[in-house]
């Protein structure tokens, strides 16, 4: 799962790479969803060239995968090809990522890597669609997550949008 999430979430990698100065001059974020018959199904948020949180499913398939990209630095240096933090434990380090809309709050194990630029750490997790935040989310279009002490609460997204998306994941 973890390869199609990063398949279908490929433009989330641009993020990693802009310092966030790029990110704050004005570039408008919002929400899109893609629901390709051919390959997993996308609903992302932020600047079109950077998201900064993205949603993707395989067909039918009753889970939600994560990406998160926070402004937090957990890499400290390589060794090799594996990146370590500060303690020398090597990627990818747990995480608790804590989601919430509307009354819904729910709190998953994740995982954490380094990101293309040092300030930026993805943060990766898995929910099921029948999660009652999911549920929450689909109604309303309100959304929040938090994960190494960083929040990220993107206007809502449109309720159609979120239905569509989930449509395809159950």
């Amino acid at each position: 799962m973890r390869i199609l999430f990063a398949a279908a979430l490929i433009a989330l990698s641009p993020a990693a790479a802009l310092p966030s100065a790029v990110l704050a001059q004005g570039l408008p974020a919002a929400w899109s969803v893609d629901t390709p018959k051919d390959a997993p199904a996308t609903l992302v948020y932020g600047p079109p060239t950077a998201p900064q949180l993205g949603f993707a499913c395989v067909r039918k398939s009753g889970q939600v995968t994560v990406r998160l990209l926070v402004p937090r630095k957990v890499a400290d240096h390589q060794v090799g090809s594996v990146w370590v933090d500060a303690a020398g434990v090597a990627a990818p380090w747990p995480v608790s990522v804590a989601f919430a809309s509307e009354d819904a709050a729910s709190t998953l194990r994740g995982q954490a890597e380094a990101g293309s630029a040092p300030e930026v750490t993805a943060v990766n997790t898995e929910i099921s669609t029948a999660a009652p935040i999911v549920k929450a989310f689909a109604k309303k279009g309100m959304i929040s997550l938090t994960a190494l002490h960083e929040t990220l609460s993107p206007p809502a997204a449109k309720p159609g949008m979120v239905r569509k998306f989930l449509g395809v994941c159950k």
